[in-house]
């Protein structure tokens, strides 16, 4: 099958990284969300779409003719929907809508996640006990959300309403992948996401390796194929978050019609050569026994460069030769504009183990300088 098209959507006023990053693409048509309102295009269900952000999904599903598609969308943007779905897989899963002005007054019995219905960047992703002051917590979100939203919009963010639901053990992964034509899984890429020490900086870092993909590819294939008995969709991609425990792959978030974003979706085209966009026109799945036994003990590191928490952007700038002087090996950097950014650039790394975990304890508020 040859499909019509291969498009890429972005917000007229873009997160940094997706479109930096984005690997030279025969075919790819990259347009603005402005474009598309201009003009009377349609996507068949033949037509590859995808978006680099939240904020371009609900236009994108305006144009959408396939209704499989369009459904789950509507399923996976819903966090409640896309949870009663989890429940019944789970049903020991527990999960509930919250209102800002309801948080300081919760009951909370167990360890819990808090996180509005639509999100970015961890903004105002909270993880809650019976003995957490939630008078602190729902100033530290209103902080969080100010601070946030003059980036991102309220269709990326939102402020009024969110998730209260079960906090699930385990390491967080995410995987990168699409349905093809006939609406098989095919992988593009699998990430470890480990925590870092200041949860300001949530997303700091992801990385992927042969360690990565030996202990989840043949977990998330079965959970994909499971998935699209339900949503029975093709020619789409997902980006997809898990937690990981004692053998089980939890799902915790899936983003319709995109990659990882801030770029995160290409650096495993600038660490072994390997473009998603044409693994999605092709409908081909990279041969990763080859790929990883020519790799078997790298490991390839996407790294997010937050602004510091304490920094003020009238007086300060990042600090870039500092900061590269803790990495092991920078094989891609793109630079953003720190002052309309949350953060002022990512890095493709080469990695080891030891240097990993000790980039962890980063504090950006020690990578900026005066100007």
């Amino acid at each position: 099958m040859n499909p019509k098209n291969l498009f890429l959507i972005s917000p007229n006023h873009a997160e940094s990284g997706a479109l930096e990053t984005l690997p030279k693409t025969d075919g790819l048509k990259v347009l603005k969300n402005d474009q598309v309102v201009r003009s009377d295009i349609r996507f068949s269900s033949s037509d590859l779409v995808c978006i680099t952000s939240e904020a371009s999904i609900e236009l994108v599903k305006q144009r959408i003719d396939d209704t499989s598609k369009k459904n789950a969308i509507s399923i996976l943007k819903d966090k409640y929907k896309f949870r009663e779905i989890l429940q019944k897989v789970h049903p020991q899963y527990k999960f509930k809508n919250v209102k800002f002005n309801q948080i300081e007054s919760l009951s909370i019995e167990t360890k819990s996640v808090l996180k509005p219905t639509k999100g970015c960047f961890g903004t105002a992703v909270k993880t809650i006990t019976k003995e957490s002051n939630l008078k602190e917590i729902a100033c530290e979100i209103k902080q969080e959300l100010n601070k946030n939203s003059s980036v991102l919009s309220s269709e990326v963010l939102s402020e009024n309403e969110f998730i209260l639901e079960d906090y699930i053990e385990g390491e967080e992964y995410a995987v990168d992948m699409f349905f093809d034509h006939i609406g098989e899984p095919h992988i593009v890429n699998i990430y470890h996401h480990p925590m870092p020490k200041i949860e300001a900086y949530l997303h700091m870092i992801y990385y992927t390796s042969k360690e990565v993909f030996d202990k989840l590819y043949d977990k998330a294939m079965k959970f994909f194929k499971a998935l699209n008995k339900v949503l029975k969709v093709k020619n789409f991609v997902m980006h997809s978050e898990f937690r990981y425990s004692e053998n089980n792959l939890f799902p915790i978030e899936i983003n319709s019609m995109r990659f990882g974003g801030m770029g995160l979706g290409n650096m495993i085209y600038y660490s072994i050569g390997l473009n998603p966009y044409d693994c999605f026109k092709t409908g081909k799945t990279p041969d990763w026994n080859k790929i990883w036994n020519a790799n078997t003990d790298i490991i390839y590191a996407f790294f997010i460069a937050y602004n510091g928490t304490h920094i003020d952007k009238s007086i300060h700038q990042p600090n870039i030769e500092k900061l590269k002087k803790e990495f092991t090996e920078v094989i891609h950097q793109e630079l953003f504009d720190y002052q309309n950014q949350l953060a002022f650039g990512v890095f493709c790394l080469k990695e080891t183990p030891v240097n990993l975990k000790r980039l962890l304890s980063i504090e950006f508020n020690d990578y900026f300088k005066s100007i």
